[in-house]
């Protein structure tokens, strides 16, 4: 699948998933050559947020059979989360959690198609770097098993948050990350407070296995989106509040560099995983079954 047919799917999405009132940026990932991934990597650094505010790392799919999404969430004053959640296969074949950790919740949703939702509570702070971890693998009865890991930074360990086993329905690309679209975004899902500040970097790798992971380098956007401490950045709220907080990080962080209509910043410098987080992506806990 090419890179504008890609933006053409995330395009979709956006429609079939951000009702009226919510406002959305998007960053789409472009895999380059890689089109069979089945391990996806990734950072998201929030810099300012507001209450009601979703960052997305990854959004696999969007708009066809099992695309699903992972993030964390500003959900109102300190309570905040971190999101997992797959689409229907089809209207007869919906995704079901298998293996889940006593802290995460899990049952189905709607409103924005229908399908199988997970979350934990968690403290994410501003300025700490969220760092997460999927795979995909073969599952019993002509399905794909989805896992989904966090890292605590408070125990220095991984967690398996929620294992998600999608039916395939006659879908090999369900068995990949990639072949389909790929996109990040930033939505303020309840459409207030639209001038409040809200930022966030992220860094994304994919692959077939922990050694092979390589960082997608290449991003497509929309709305205020960019390039900043060599990292893709989405950002939301009025540009007056938002130079602000570029000028307050501009020490640490350098100056961003802003997407136009007429130009669109260049890649980002590739940069290795650490060799201990790779180390411990090859011997990853497995959560109890799912009750």
């Amino acid at each position: 699948m090419n890179f504008t047919k890609t933006i053409l799917l995330s395009a979709f999405a956006i429609v079939f998933r951000v009702c009226a009132t919510a406002q959305a940026q998007h960053l789409w990932w472009d895999p380059g050559a890689e089109k069979n991934a089945t391990c996806v990597y990734g950072q998201i650094t929030v810099l300012a947020t507001h209450s009601s505010t979703y960052y997305c790392g990854v959004n696999w799919h969007p708009g066809e059979a099992a695309g699903g999404y992972c993030g964390i969430q500003h959900n109102s004053g300190d309570e905040k989360r971190t999101i997992f959640s797959i689409w229907d296969t089809s209207p007869q074949l919906h995704p079901r959690v298998t293996f889940a950790d006593e802290k995460t919740q899990h049952g189905r949703f709607g409103g924005e198609g229908e399908g199988g939702h997970t979350h934990m509570l968690w403290p994410w702070k501003i300025g700490e770097t969220f760092e997460y971890y999927l795979t995909k693998s073969p599952g019993e009865n002509d399905s794909t098993d989805v896992k989904y890991y966090v890292f605590d930074r408070s125990t220095g360990k991984w967690i398996h948050s929620a294992t998600i086993s999608c039916p395939n329905g006659g879908h090999a690309e369900i068995g990949n990350f990639s072949g389909g679209g790929m996109d990040a975004f930033l939505e303020n899902f309840s459409g207030e407070d639209k001038q409040a500040p809200r930022l966030a970097i992220y860094r994304l790798w994919i692959g077939t296995k922990p050694d092979n992971l390589t960082e997608v380098i290449h991003a497509g956007g929309d709305g205020t989106w960019g390039t900043l401490h060599n990292c893709f950045f989405l950002g939301g709220g009025s540009m007056e509040n938002l130079q602000a907080v570029f000028d307050k990080l501009e020490k640490d962080y350098g100056k961003p560099v802003i997407a136009t209509k007429e130009k669109s910043p260049g890649p980002i410098a590739e940069e290795p995983i650490d060799k201990q987080v790779l180390s411990a992506l090859k011997n990853l806990p497995t959560a109890p079954a799912a009750k």
